[in-house]
């Protein structure tokens, strides 16, 4: 138990539970934080409160972080050691990352006013046109191009309020137009259950140009539909990551042209309030 390593830890958690691929990830990087902080010979049946404590006051006044932050990364190293703990893989008899939280004083969700969304559109609407001037030859350098993909993009955030994970889920065979229906995967769902949302008339006709457009380039019923690599002159359909790098892109220029900032979450929020 004394010898158990962080890796051997981590193993031992993930072997028991059923995870994404990006929530193993996640756990890696808070326990990666912790052995920053506690030293590289520090082993997980060395940890006690106090150093658990000392972490807190580093994180939290060192280096600025926020409550929500902290609580976030005490919440992945406190299910870690609770598993650890009750199948006696470690000799601790109590949890030193239990009782442990701050007060988040969470501030308001971030939304996107009426006059923000008017600049987006007037935004991309813009570049719609310079694009429409300029053919195919600028795509490859503008993240914003082509623009009706991406109008597509911004419509189906703004019209269900799903979340980006959600969106880079959703299947071509998830689309069923006849019945106004999205249904979202429980692989892209924060809480693991499958969804459905409905499709607006506002979203209705951008959602059918994109189906036929991807059918069109060849996409099967199981392939992404929110892959900007079918329009573009990229020849391979990219990955998980490299769907996501795009999508962060783009909201990483619109924000700049912009002069706010403007992201999936901003929609979400922004449809909650409306």
């Amino acid at each position: 138990m004394d010898s158990m390593t962080w890796d051997n830890l981590l193993d031992e958690y993930f072997f028991a539970k059923i995870l994404r691929p990006a929530t193993e990830s996640s756990y890696r990087k808070v326990v990666n934080t912790f052995q920053v902080f506690a030293g590289a010979d520090n082993r997980p049946a060395q940890v006690t409160r106090q150093q658990v404590l000392a972490w807190r006051r580093y994180v939290l006044h060192q280096r600025g972080l926020k409550g929500v932050t902290w609580n976030s990364k005490i919440a992945h190293m406190r299910s870690v050691f609770n598993l650890a703990i009750e199948e006696k893989i470690l000799p601790q008899t109590e949890n030193p990352f239990i009782g442990v939280e701050v007060n988040e004083n969470k501030n308001k969700k971030k939304t996107l006013t009426k006059k923000q969304l008017t600049t987006l559109y007037l935004t991309m609407g813009q570049f719609e046109e310079r694009e429409r001037r300029t053919g195919d030859n600028h795509r490859a350098r503008c993240a914003l191009y082509p623009t009706w993909y991406w109008l597509t993009v911004l419509d189906t955030l703004r019209y269900t309020g799903m979340r980006q994970n959600q969106l880079l889920h959703i299947r071509l065979g998830d689309i069923d137009l006849d019945e106004r229906r999205i249904i979202l995967c429980s692989e892209g769902s924060k809480n693991h259950y499958e969804h459905q949302v409905p499709v607006v008339k506002w979203l209705y006709p951008r959602l059918e140009i994109l189906l036929e457009r991807a059918q069109a380039a060849g996409a099967k019923s199981s392939d992404p539909l929110f892959c900007v690599n079918y329009f573009t002159a990229k020849t391979d359909r990219g990955n998980e990551t490299d769907q996501l790098q795009t999508i962060k892109s783009f909201f990483r220029r619109l924000s700049k042209e912009c002069g706010f900032d403007v992201g999936p979450h901003r929609f979400r929020h922004t449809l909650a309030t409306e």
